[in-house]
């Protein structure tokens, strides 16, 4: 664990800015302590990536850092269970301290939250900054990187928005979803739940596909089909469009 601050939410705090403190051991078992009577916690980066989630009746649920988990905050939680270790009071840190302070990245797993695999992370880790198209959203212009990947029941085309505005990526959300029918080749609802119809005419206006005409109804919202450019999604994820693609004939070869 590479951070030299983190800060600490639960349910129980009602709008108040977050805790922040020294990452160390001992306050993030005091955090949690502090934390136990809320339905959920959450001790994150100063940049909002996650590190470590609990809920009420367990200290810790996920911490994807499991060398850091099982040398550190296991042990220390234990003696502190056991009554052979006390906690040092948490001081908290005041963010006038803290202004211009950039977090490193992450050396664990943050994007397991968005069921990304320790071996994607380290690929990410190691990649040189992607080809991006741009999104503007909340007044801002944001560097997008899409990846390509297969939804693993239909064998549908899904595509992920990563952002990279701070340096490194972080997960942005998914331009695509998965209804559960079949799609033609290269073709796949819109998440027009999430980010508006406003995102069909940024698809267009980037050449990224069109619109096909087809609308599908899932609870209260309706999604728009869109058939994307597939030589527009091998220029940004041409590994990514390889693996979607052969998956896509593969299970449709079986079916």
């Amino acid at each position: 664990m590479n951070q030299e601050y983190l800060k600490g939410i639960h349910s129980e705090m009602y709008g108040k800015d977050a805790v922040i403190f020294q990452a160390t051991e001992n306050n993030i078992i005091c955090f949690l302590k502090n934390s136990q009577s809320a339905e959920r916690s959450e001790i994150r980066t100063l940049d909002g990536k996650r590190f470590l989630t609990t809920m009420k009746g367990k200290w810790i649920d996920i911490c994807p850092d499991r060398m850091y988990l099982e040398e550190k905050l296991k042990p220390l939680l234990q003696a502190v269970k056991e009554g052979k270790k006390s906690l040092i009071p948490l001081k908290q840190v005041e963010t006038e301290k803290l202004e211009g302070y950039c977090p490193p990245m992450p050396d664990w797993n943050y994007f397991f939250w968005s069921g990304y695999s320790d071996e994607d992370y380290d690929n990410f880790k190691k990649q040189e900054e992607p080809k991006m198209v741009f999104y503007e959203a909340f007044g801002e212009k944001f560097p997008i990187q899409l990846m390509i990947k297969g939804y693993s029941t239909t064998g549908n085309l899904e595509v992920e928005m990563v952002n990279w505005k701070y340096r490194y990526p972080s997960p942005w959300a998914a331009l695509t979803v998965d209804l559960h029918e079949v799609c033609e080749k290269d073709c796949s609802y819109v998440d027009t739940n999430h980010h508006g119809r406003k995102i069909l005419s940024w698809i267009l206006e980037s050449g990224l596909g069109e619109m096909i005409g087809e609308i599908s109804r899932n609870g209260y919202c309706t999604y728009e089909m869109v058939h994307f450019n597939p030589e527009r999604l091998k220029y940004f994820d041409p590994e990514g469009y390889r693996r979607y693609e052969t998956n896509y004939k593969e299970i449709h070869r079986t079916a």
